[in-house]
């Protein structure tokens, strides 16, 4: 259960200089201006975009290059051979059309609770051939996304000037917390996945769209993830080098959907349902 606070941090600061032409906030994790400029900026983005693009964040980059590699041998699998790791129930893989009022699209996944045991009984379907080979690449990577969360929380509780920054992470610190990975495959323009019949499960063309308004993809166009919010605390997104993210931010008054540029070098902040930062 969540339960709001009574007492809500106020803040009063003057407003920072624009960012870059797309109004998408970029924050560099090395503090070049010191950690109290840092946690500020970061409190900042949260506040007033609830999204920003993490460099220097010091994460190496064997971690994800191997989960990029595993990923690519699973989704590569036949399909009777993917649907071992599933039905979703809601962990698993699944591939699906996600709905059509606002919410439509279509994408193969998988989606992991992310602590050892969990990922340990869900590799035995996901990489018949070795198991602990999975789950090595997979707990290599949350171990490092773990710990990049953990510094980005409490940097915002510091920027935020709550008596204990480090409230936030404690939340997500413990390898039993209810943090999840979620590995979604996004098929190319030209490729249809012919699935079981039994598996009631349908891919067709699609573009990599993470997140978008459906309302303005060009005709015969295909939304990857539809438009939607994040329930959790937050979400570190990563993607390889093709552009199809977007965000909604609030540009004049206004709210304009802002695709955002691909960079598998960077880490994307999103500030989830459960997290309100004003």
């Amino acid at each position: 259960m969540v339960v709001p606070s009574t007492t809500p941090v106020v803040r009063q600061e003057t407003p920072p200089p624009s960012h870059d032409g797309i109004g998408i906030p970029t924050v560099d994790l090395s503090a070049p201006g010191g950690r109290g400029a840092l946690s500020r900026q970061v409190a900042r983005a949260c506040a007033q975009h609830g999204f920003f693009r993490a460099v220097n964040h010091g994460v190496a980059p064997g971690p994800a290059a191997r989960l990029d590699a595993a990923a690519r041998t699973f989704f590569a699998l036949a399909p009777h051979n993917k649907q071992r790791a599933g039905p979703p129930s809601p962990l698993g893989y699944g591939c699906r059309s996600i709905g059509f009022n606002g919410d439509a699209g279509e994408l193969e996944y998988l989606l992991l609770h992310a602590n050892p045991a969990a990922v340990a009984h869900r590799a035995r379907s996901i990489d018949t051939d070795d198991p602990s080979r999975f789950s090595n690449v997979v707990n290599e990577y949350v171990g490092a996304m773990r710990q990049l969360a953990c510094e980005i929380l409490d940097l915002l509780g510091e920027g935020l000037g709550l008596k204990d920054p480090r409230s936030f992470s404690r939340l997500i610190a413990d390898t039993d917390s209810d943090s999840l990975l979620r590995i979604n495959h996004y098929p190319p323009p030209c490729a249809i996945h012919k699935l079981d019949h039994d598996s009631q499960c349908r891919m067709k063309n699609s573009f990599r769209i993470v997140a978008g308004n459906g309302a303005n993809q060009s005709a015969g166009a295909r939304i990857g993830f539809g438009e939607h919010s994040d329930p959790q605390i937050l979400s570190l997104l990563r993607s390889n080098d093709v552009d199809g993210l977007q965000v909604l931010l609030n540009s004049d008054g206004r709210e304009v959907w802002v695709q955002v540029p691909a960079d598998p070098s960077a880490f994307f902040v999103n500030v989830g349902d459960l997290l309100q930062v004003k």
